[in-house]
């Protein structure tokens, strides 16, 4: 898992090892290897395209301007 998670994070180039989108990365290998898989490359491919897809969703997202509703 550590070498999946290594490739991955140089692949996103995040070089901090405190960086929020690290703990992120690491969620996701770790899932990778919860729902069986055993290949570095494959669960640092499934990571990667799983925060890019986190990336893009939260660029698109718009949030509401607060209101008032009284």
């Amino acid at each position: 898992m550590q070498q999946a998670l290594d490739g991955a994070a140089r692949t996103l180039k995040i070089e901090d090892d405190n960086d929020p989108e690290r703990k992120i990365l690491e969620r996701f290998v770790r899932a990778a290897f919860i729902i069986g898989n055993r290949d570095a490359q494959a669960i640092a491919r499934f990571a990667v395209n799983a925060v890019l897809v986190r990336r893009k969703t939260a660029k698109g997202r718009i949030r509401p301007t607060p209101g008032n509703y009284r």
